[in-house]
């Protein structure tokens, strides 16, 4: 990956509905060749895909929670079954495996607690073999991930 690429890259993480040619003309290279990285970026797998990024606030999702998930087991049994409930839930938007006290993060975003509580109930008290459950909820969010930091050679 050039410094063309990494341009390109950083471009479209912070906003991915740019015309080409603006895309080209901010990384400093032509339309087409602009096009060609872009593919070759995506064929690559590197891109992954395209979307909105939504304020959550104006969604009416006030409240920002994140569940450290213990679980009884750490089986492959234990975790395979957990991680194919998980999927099943679109209330979780977020799932990482952790090394730590906990061994999952979930991230779940609500209009307020009564949703929390609708939500801890009908669907994380329904996961399998959870241990332990809880709950963080963030105040405020200081800084939004604007995309990844593209390495340097």
């Amino acid at each position: 990956m050039d410094r063309a690429d990494r341009a390109i890259l950083q471009i479209l993480q912070r906003d991915s509905a740019q015309s080409i040619a603006e895309i080209a003309e901010k990384a400093g290279v032509s339309a087409s060749a602009c096009h060609r990285r872009i593919k070759a970026l995506e064929q690559q797998g590197i891109i992954s895909g395209y979307a909105a990024r939504l304020d959550p606030r104006s969604l009416g999702l006030a409240l920002e929670v994140f569940v450290d998930i213990t679980l009884t087991s750490q089986s492959r049994e234990a975790m395979d079954r957990f991680e194919a409930a998980v999927q099943r839930y679109d209330d979780i938007l977020e799932c990482h495996l952790m090394s730590g006290s906990a061994d999952y993060l979930l991230r779940v975003a609500v209009p307020d607690l009564e949703q929390y509580d609708r939500i801890h109930r009908h669907c994380l008290a329904e996961l399998p073999g959870v241990s332990s459950m809880q709950s963080s909820f963030s105040l405020r969010r200081i800084k939004r991930m604007d995309g990844y930091p593209i390495p340097r050679p």
